[in-house]
């Protein structure tokens, strides 16, 4: 009985702590008629704190790359120097990410082009469910 318990616990750990359960832009309750997908693009960027010469005290800081191109295209085209007509574009919000929805279940390749450059990665989307994609820059 203990070992079921333990069991139990350990499922529900791993089953709650879905990455749809951090994004506050999303209702959970809702499952997606057919696919999503959140593309976030961002940049790594080093910020000083102090002005004070050779003293001065930095860090890196992630932003968020706003209004970025963002295309998605079927199959796999990373062998392709022209992929065709995209299935879908869209831009980033001031947030640095975008939401695609209502995309069918399949296999695509995300193109992202920014002032930084382009960079592009195949995805396959799940129906009824949410799929995630970083590019940093």
């Amino acid at each position: 009985m203990k070992n079921l318990l333990i069991l139990c616990l350990v499922v529900f750990g791993l089953t709650s702590c879905s990455k749809d359960s951090l994004d506050q832009d999303v209702d959970q309750l809702i499952q997606p008629s057919k696919s999503e997908l959140f593309v976030n693009v961002s940049y790594i960027s080093w910020e000083n704190q102090g002005q004070n010469g050779c003293s001065s005290s930095g860090g890196e800081v992630v932003k968020l790359i706003r209004n970025a191109t963002i295309e998605l295209y079927a199959g796999d085209q990373s062998t392709s120097d022209s992929p065709g007509t995209p299935v879908v574009s869209a831009r980033t919000g001031t947030s640095g990410y975008a939401r695609i929805e209502n995309i069918e279940p399949a296999l695509y390749t995300v193109v992202v082009s920014t002032s930084l450059g382009q960079k592009s990665r195949t995805i396959t989307t799940i129906l009824h469910k949410r799929s995630h994609i970083d590019f940093s820059f």
